[in-house]
């Protein structure tokens, strides 16, 4: 039985389509053979959606379990026996989930948990041993992904003779965090509940989201359209003319626009490329589409009409377009310029020093200080 991991924030980067078209094919085929009589063992399917207590809170959870139920047919898994929404820091559904699964497996079943590699497999099974209070031995849980190495199987989780195995980190290369460095890594993580920041824009004009993703506005019969960053809240952003995005790109990749963390480092990510997009919408009230970059975050764009757009990162990270999670935008309207100060690492401090003013930083915050404000 698969048990199958995703981040809400980064659900088409994190949800592992590979296994799940493979997990689809064996149930179809199996599902036939046992039809005719045949031995033929159906695999059930959990699908289990990690961090939820980051969740804004004003998101309907029966909206948002539809539209995850959706993005997962999609994504290549045709029948879910069940969906679990937890958050293993909270320990908020471990509860059902465990009595859900020891249900399912029986007295003999296999068990495996697969995710990608930042989805905190083994955080969530550590957190189901301490539900359970069997005696596991502990999981590594590493700020970088990529710890388990191996199969491992999992002693003191369920009753009888049923099993419970922690796969590798299946490595999705389409991740723009693959690609970061740890520092970088710690600004693109999202560790808080994420708040949106809003840009009324207009054709020719430009969002830089720190030196990682980009959305210009190409063309639109419209005046202005509505585009709502979701990303990490210690992204720096930028929205200014497109005319002047590539000196953008020159002058502040690196520096004012981190990650990545260094000039040196913009080569080392790859080459900028460009993808465009043809964008409806039916209402200027809300977001409707979604355009999502893997390992990083999305643009709700917010419109009644049509427009085209261009989305620019790294060569070879997945942009997806797709409808939108979180429908709502900020009750306020970011200016132009640069927004959002915690931007700069340490090893910049010194260089950048005149631009701003340091902040406090919070005992779990990354090593961040204020640059610029708008």
């Amino acid at each position: 039985m698969p048990l199958v991991e995703a981040l809400w924030e980064d659900f088409d980067g994190s949800f592992p389509k590979k296994v799940a078209n493979l997990v689809s094919a064996s149930i179809e085929n199996n599902s036939a053979a046992w039809k005719q009589g045949k031995s033929g063992n159906v695999p059930r399917v959990v699908l289990v959606v990690t961090k939820t207590d980051l969740l804004p809170s004003s998101l309907s959870p029966e909206k948002f379990e539809h539209w995850v139920r959706q993005r997962a047919r999609e994504g290549g898994i045709n029948k879910i026996t069940s969906l679990h929404m937890v958050s293993s820091i909270r320990d908020w559904g471990i509860k059902n989930l465990v009595e859900d699964v020891i249900e399912l497996a029986g007295a003999r079943g296999n068990v495996w948990a697969i995710g990608a590699q930042n989805a905190g497999k083994s955080t969530l099974i550590n957190s189901i041993g301490k539900h359970v209070g069997g005696k596991i031995t502990q999981l590594t849980e590493a700020p970088v992904p990529g710890t388990t190495l191996g199969i491992i199987r999992v002693e003191g989780i369920f009753p009888a003779q049923a099993k419970l195995f922690d796969t590798p980190g299946l490595l999705n290369p389409h991740q723009i965090t693959t690609r970061l460095t740890r520092e970088e890594q710690k600004l693109v993580h999202i560790s808080k509940e994420l708040k949106p920041r809003t840009y009324r824009i207009k054709v020719g004009h430009t969002i830089h989201v720190a030196g990682l993703m980009r959305l210009d506005v190409e063309e639109t019969n419209l005046d202005t359209i509505y585009v709502t960053v979701w990303a990490s809240p210690y992204l720096p952003l930028h929205m200014g003319k497109t005319e002047n995005a590539t000196k953008m790109q020159e002058d502040h990749f690196g520096i004012q626009l981190q990650p990545p963390i260094g000039k040196d480092r913009v080569e080392e990510l790859g080459k900028w490329v460009r993808r465009e997009f043809r964008v409806c919408g039916t209402s200027w009230d809300s977001s409707c589409v979604d355009a999502a970059v893997a390992g990083l975050g999305w643009f709700a764009i917010g419109l009644k009409g049509e427009v085209v757009l261009s989305i620019w990162t790294y060569e070879g990270v997945d942009i997806v377009l797709r409808s939108s999670v979180i429908p709502h935008r900020a009750n306020f309207f970011e200016d132009a310029g640069f927004t959002v100060s915690k931007i700069v690492s340490k090893a910049d401090q010194a260089s950048n020093k005149p631009l701003g003013q340091s902040e406090k930083k919070k005992k779990s915050d990354p090593e961040v200080h204020v640059l610029a404000q708008t």
